[in-house]
């Protein structure tokens, strides 16, 4: 059999009720086991009987409130069981009425244990009927009795004291109650105000993903592309390395925009950048910097290594047309790219120029082929 452990998260009001009643057992328990034992070598038997039961129900109560079983009405059998040998003291409280002065405890523990107004009505019914045995004092075997002049005055003490205890509970019930109020209006003001940070960020996010990326392609735009050029450039300065840029243009792209529509031609230019960014490597750079120029960056390829990724991408825009988007007949087209490797000197404006010019070179060569400047 398999057993599940539940977790429970306990309200405030549950976590004071615990506290407060394992303070009552853990000085209440010893108390009565005490007087329980003492009574016993006075051979006062049915105190004795109280005392224990007394302090049995406590820790039974404490264990299923523990449990959290039944909230309030798990304190409730413990607070009778206390309540019944605190007027059974009262009956037999001896000649100097010591005992009588253990009810006294009573608002205490009824207040704490309890909801205020219940804890209320329990200490006055506890007291009315302590007071009816007041008056009964002596008319029954070994009762005590008691004068009018103490039963006014303990009658007293015992009101005054309930009443503190109550409302000294009433106000800390209303200002946990506004506390826990403030409490919610902070939680509702930091979900707010998480909630408008996260749709900021959501926001800086697209507007930068905007200020970055052509809409149409999906690829870098020659602002981005500018201030990754010039990050690279500085870096294989540094590590005195060498990097190609490219710079590629359709062939004839108007005559396809007016042969075909202009969104045959946008079509054109999405085939372009999803077969550019198949045949490049992860770590490369490719970007739309205008109508039809794409510009490349292949890091940490010399002029040497780039001259075969150069042939691969004609080759694959040769022998891979696009898509008309209404008739979906191909559209056959070429491109030309002009190649420049990065110099020690360079920056971003003056690298991206080279290879304008090399682009110009394979334009004026007869298109379809590339150039090195």
């Amino acid at each position: 059999m398999t057993t599940q452990s539940h977790a429970f998260t306990l309200t405030e009001q549950e976590t004071h009720i615990r506290l407060r009643a394992a303070a009552f057992v853990g000085v209440g328990v010893p108390a009565l086991i005490y007087f329980g034992i003492m009574a016993a070598i006075e051979s006062e038997w049915v105190l004795c009987a109280l005392a224990f039961i007394t302090s049995a129900t406590i820790v039974v109560c404490f264990l299923f409130l523990w449990q959290r079983r039944r909230g309030y009405a798990a304190v409730r059998p413990a607070i009778a069981c206390y309540t019944a040998l605190l007027l059974y003291l009262v009956a037999f409280s001896g000649p100097e009425h010591v005992r009588t002065l253990w009810l006294l405890t009573l608002p205490l523990v009824s207040t704490l244990l309890l909801p205020p107004r219940e804890g209320g009505i329990w200490a006055a019914g506890s007291m009315l009927m302590a007071a009816y045995l007041m008056l009964q004092g002596g008319r029954f075997d070994g009762s005590s009795s008691y004068s009018a002049a103490y039963i006014l005055r303990f009658t007293i003490v015992y009101g005054l004291l309930s009443a503190v205890l109550i409302w000294s509970e009433i106000l800390l019930q209303r200002y946990q109650a506004r506390l826990q109020g403030q409490n919610a209006m902070l939680a509702e003001e930091r979900d707010r105000l998480e909630k408008e940070v996260i749709e900021r960020a959501a926001l800086e996010e697209e507007l930068r993903y905007l200020a970055t990326t052509d809409p149409l392609t999906g690829l870098l735009n020659r602002r981005a592309f500018m201030a990754m050029l010039a990050g690279e450039l500085t870096r294989s300065q540094r590590l005195r390395s060498r990097f190609t840029v490219l710079m590629l243009d359709i062939d004839h792209f108007k005559q396809i925009n007016d042969s075909h529509g202009h969104p045959a031609g946008d079509a054109v230019l999405v085939h372009v950048a999803a077969l550019l960014t198949e045949q490049l490597r992860g770590i490369d750079k490719l970007a739309r910097i205008g109508g039809e120029e794409f510009a490349i960056m292949l890091v940490d390829t010399p002029a040497d290594s780039a001259a075969g990724v150069v042939g691969r991408l004609l080759d694959a825009i040769r022998h891979k047309p696009a898509e008309h988007p209404a008739s979906h007949q191909p559209i056959a087209f070429t491109a030309s790219i002009g190649c420049t490797e990065s110099l020690p000197d360079d920056d971003e404006l003056s690298a991206l120029a080279r290879a304008d010019r090399a682009l110009y070179i394979a334009k004026q060569s007869g298109r379809d082929r590339h150039a090195w400047v």
